[in-house]
């Protein structure tokens, strides 16, 4: 795969071709699930954060999974959603660094693979033809106009399994791809690739003004914690505030990691972590010691 750069634009309309690559139909339109059975159906009430052990290798987590920046090059930025995501359901995403000299911007589209089941030290280093040339994951490129900064866009699939896309400065939705099996769970995936730097997720209920305004930018300190290679210290929570695993949803948190004092995950999925990379979610720091404890009681 050759560099992204003021010289590419050949390579870039060629991965445009490979991203909306449509998966034959004989494959997997049912994985590992009754055909009547649709698990999304569990987690209708669920935040949606990126998810938070599986993701590329350049990608960083911030502001409890809901800002991911990637750090370095123009590649390996593949992110997921933490739970499926329903059909219609709308996944709002907010631009929030771009970075030149990169041609090409952000893909988005869902896969069918289960994120808690990848291991993240093989995802491929671009989503598209990647990820989708592996199968079951359809994803397409966003038009440049969909990088610029503070843009704020939302993608989904319907019933009949097409993606469409829709900027809130925009004034259609647009079909991005189509042929998505829908009768299995579905998670949202995100590349940030090429001159994409960092994006945010939004919650569409949470946005203010009539013209759908999206939450208030960053504040300096949080501008500062993108650039934190770790935490080194424990920010608690207040007392008598519980709040979910960031992994499971599931179950409190109960679990302290440390040195770098995260304290998203219950116990049992920090152990996961801790035996599978040994790497924290969140900030890629070492993991050396797990403390159990309920927090904020």
């Amino acid at each position: 795969m050759g560099r992204a750069g003021p010289a590419g634009a050949a390579q870039e309309s060629s991965l445009r071709l490979a991203c909306v690559w449509e998966e034959p139909p004989a494959m997997g339109t049912c994985f590992g699930l009754p055909c009547d059975v649709d698990s999304r159906d569990e987690d209708s009430s669920q935040t949606l954060f990126f998810h938070p052990s599986t993701y590329g290798s350049k990608i960083r987590l911030y502001e409890s999974c809901q800002v991911a920046e990637r750090i370095d090059s123009f590649h390996d930025g593949i992110i997921f959603t933490s739970r499926p995501i329903h059909l219609h359901e709308r996944v709002t995403l907010k631009i929030l660094k771009k970075e030149g000299p990169w041609h090409g911007g952000l893909r988005v589209g869902f896969t069918s693979m289960d994120p808690l089941e990848i291991d993240a030290s093989l995802l491929p280093p671009f989503a598209c033809p990647n990820l989708v040339l592996q199968g079951r994951t359809w994803a397409a490129v966003l038009p440049d106009v969909c990088g610029e900064e503070d843009t704020v866009l939302t993608f989904w699939v319907d019933h009949r399994g097409r993606v469409f896309f829709g900027r809130q400065q925009g004034v259609q939705d647009i079909l991005l791809l189509k042929g998505v099996p829908v009768r299995a769970p579905l998670w949202a995936i995100v590349d940030v690739y090429g001159h994409t730097k960092a994006v945010q997720l939004l919650d569409p209920t949470r946005l203010c003004g009539d013209a759908g305004e999206p939450a208030p930018p960053l504040s300096p300190f949080q501008s500062d914690v993108l650039h934190a290679p770790a935490c080194r210290e424990f920010h608690g929570r207040p007392q008598g505030c519980t709040e979910p695993c960031v992994i499971c949803f599931s179950h409190e948190t109960s679990a302290l990691l440390h040195p770098c004092g995260h304290a998203s995950f219950c116990y049992c999925c920090a152990q996961k972590v801790f035996r599978r990379s040994g790497l924290c979610p969140l900030c890629r720091g070492q993991i050396q010691n797990i403390s159990q404890a309920r927090l904020g009681t």
